[in-house]
């Protein structure tokens, strides 16, 4: 997959995420409908991230995804 560009991207990649820029400019994603297990926070799962930048967004939740796949 390709980096996304603009945050619709991001959410159509990342559909199991809310996302958002807060109006200090940092993008937030949070996860839709569940919540994280301790399980899965033990094992580097976030239940909410954040980055400067979507580049940087994007692959913060491909680690989580790949977290998610290794558990």
């Amino acid at each position: 997959m390709s980096t996304p560009v603009i945050l619709e991207d991001l959410q159509a990649a990342f559909p199991g995420w809310c996302i958002w820029r807060s109006s200090a400019g940092r993008i937030w994603a949070t996860r839709n409908g569940r919540r994280l297990s301790q399980r899965e926070l033990d094992h580097g799962l976030s239940q909410t991230i954040d980055a400067d930048d979507i580049a940087q967004l994007a692959e913060q939740l491909k680690e989580q995804e790949a977290g998610e796949q290794a558990l």
